[in-house]
């Protein structure tokens, strides 16, 4: 019964209202190892009309609009020229914590972040 639970609770979609908010970055992994970044700067804002901000290393930024389908987090950026849609798997999201599971370069990341008043 517990494996039909853990099944349950993956396939089920995501609370859109638990996104919007101030994302902190925490922890960045890649194949479970850690990735020596300045994380400090890592951040995502989300807002409930469906518009983001992200603001990377090496003073990079994004803005844009976003949508979740299922356990999937849509982006598509409007600041930068090389517009393309982008997909994370939300594989974690409750009112304080967020884990997005991307793929770089063929290669799996994690990102943990926290929500920041």
């Amino acid at each position: 019964m517990p494996v039909l639970f853990a099944f349950m609770i993956g396939c089920a979609g995501v609370d859109h209202n638990l996104l919007v908010g101030n994302w902190q970055l925490i922890e960045l992994s890649e194949g479970g190892a850690p990735v020596e970044a300045d994380i400090q700067v890592v951040r995502f804002h989300f807002d409930p009309n469906n518009q983001y901000q992200f603001h990377g290393t090496l003073n990079y930024k994004e803005a844009g609009t976003y949508y979740i389908d299922e356990q999937y987090l849509f982006t598509v950026d409007t600041l930068n020229r090389a517009t393309t849609e982008k997909a994370v798997q939300i594989v974690h999201l409750t009112p304080d914590s967020l884990f997005l599971k991307m793929n770089d370069g063929g290669k799996e990341r994690l990102m943990k972040l926290v929500k920041v008043k």
